[in-house]
């Protein structure tokens, strides 16, 4: 089982501090995640979240660090291996705009935001691998 102090550990090399689920995270370096994290640890192992942590940890999706994102992102990770073994994931992940995709996922089922964001992750990642593939062979 995942102790609490492992996953603040890791969380805390990427700058996250988790806070009470009872207080508002404030700030770009907050989460209340902390129990989305401890699954992901337990269940995926310690490399496995450090590198969702990682793929969320970039200039534009910093801040970021809460549970529907995590779990979306994670669940691209866990699903999509053969993106992940991409040379170019990174760069095409970083453009994604993860607060942007959290809004729509929320907007078009405000019941399951968590589920909605990953298959529009999913979605828009095919797209833009398809754009780069079309754009490469032209």
């Amino acid at each position: 089982m995942a102790s609490g102090g492992h996953v603040d550990r890791i969380a805390a090399e990427f700058g996250v501090h988790f806070v009470a689920s009872t207080k508002r995270a404030d700030g770009r370096h907050q989460s209340k995640a902390r129990r989305t994290c401890a699954a992901l640890l337990k269940n995926h192992g310690a490399a496995h979240l450090r590198l969702v942590l990682g793929l969320i940890n970039t200039e534009k999706n910093r801040g970021n660090w809460s549970a529907p994102v995590i779990t979306a992102v994670s669940w691209l990770v866990l699903n999509k291996p053969q993106w992940v073994a991409r040379r170019d994931f990174l760069e095409v992940f970083d453009s994604l705009d993860l607060a942007q995709f959290l809004l729509k996922a929320r907007d078009i089922n405000p019941s399951a935001p968590t589920v909605t964001l990953s298959v529009l992750l999913s979605c828009e990642f095919d797209q833009l691998i398809k754009s780069q593939l079309r754009g490469k062979a032209a």
